[in-house]
């Protein structure tokens, strides 16, 4: 965990050097104080509507496994995103399964399995997005190949969860079958965290839920465009919404890759490669990138930091539950 932490800086680091090389920080400075702020307001309101959303459809991703109220949902998702910005080496992503065992008991790996879920979806509709923008608008023939790339894996990724999800009890023959080919120290373990991950992708048999949790999926990402496209007005850049699913995509790209707590470097570098390629000044883009990634953090982790009362956390007790639980491979969780 360590290692992937120090490498994550290291990327970021890397990422910030690049960024800042050949800046004037003086056009910087004008730029924020060019700000139209009256546009803020619905950037605003659409990060915590895209916040409310992805709560909402993560219900509906699990009720097979546990039915929640919608505000335990909300509170649950806040500390889950929050934690997802701030903590090293994506320890965040256990956060969320972490709080619906204490809540219900459920099994770690089966809410594990809506999550990685949730991730195939949020690609495959930006890609989706994207195929869209590139009908519309050249890009770079970088940004077109790792377009394709990542949309091929998606597409890959679900097929493989639908066969697992649809298919349980073949699955779960074929998963037991490898794993009694190990020893039993690694085997048993193994088998329970396969046949718990099975048990969290039932959604995928349910095609009017799967298609509810696609549309909510276009939802959420046609928030994140649009809170997007309001931040060029805020900055006066004449830039179209395709520009704005285009800039969004790249970020998204950008940020796959592993990088320091809240995407720092990674996220503003990928920015304005997005924003100089449309023409606009490195130093604006800069300014942008800024300002997008703030409004974007800041009101999830406040959000999330407000909820840690509520289930009785700490930030630093919620670091040391998620790396315990990451690092836990075995039926011991129970």
């Amino acid at each position: 965990m360590k290692k992937n932490t120090f490498i994550g800086i290291v990327v970021s680091c890397i990422c910030i050097g690049f960024m800042l090389r050949g800046i004037n920080f003086s056009e910087v400075a004008a730029c924020f104080r060019s700000i139209q702020y009256l546009y803020l307001i619905p950037v605003l309101l659409m990060v915590m509507g895209n916040l409310y959303l992805r709560s909402y459809r993560w219900g509906v991703m699990i009720q097979n496994l546990v039915s929640l109220d919608q505000w335990t949902l909300f509170r649950f998702s806040s500390i889950g995103f929050m934690a997802i910005g701030v903590l090293p080496a994506r320890l965040g992503e256990f956060v969320r399964p972490y709080l619906v065992k204490q809540h219900s008991g459920v099994r770690m790996p089966a809410t594990m399995a809506t999550v990685v879920l949730e991730r195939v979806f949020d690609l495959l509709t930006l890609m989706v997005f994207l195929f869209i923008v590139l009908i519309k608008i050249p890009l770079p023939p970088e940004i077109f190949k790792a377009g394709i790339t990542m949309l091929t894996i998606s597409l890959v990724l679900l097929a493989v969860l639908i066969i697992l999800g649809t298919k349980r009890d073949f699955s779960a023959r074929i998963i037991a079958k490898v794993m009694g080919l190990l020893p039993d120290r690694i085997g048993k373990p193994a088998a329970y965290l396969a046949d718990s991950f099975l048990e969290g992708l039932q959604l995928l048999p349910d095609i009017k839920k799967t298609a509810w949790v696609l549309l909510l999926s276009l939802a959420i990402w046609l928030l994140q465009g649009l809170s997007a496209y309001f931040m060029f007005y805020a900055f006066g850049m004449d830039l179209s919404i395709y520009n704005a699913f285009a800039v969004l995509a790249i970020v998204a790209l950008g940020v796959m890759i592993p990088a320091a707590p809240g995407f720092i470097g990674t996220y503003h570098y990928a920015c304005i490669l997005g924003l100089t390629a449309f023409g606009i000044a490195k130093s604006e883009a800069l300014s942008y990138a800024v300002a997008l990634h703030f409004l974007q953090m800041a009101p999830v982790v406040l959000i999330g930091l407000a909820f840690l009362p509520f289930e009785k956390l700490t930030f630093g007790g919620l670091l040391r539950r998620a790396e315990a639980v990451a690092d836990d491979t075995g039926p011991a969780e129970n």
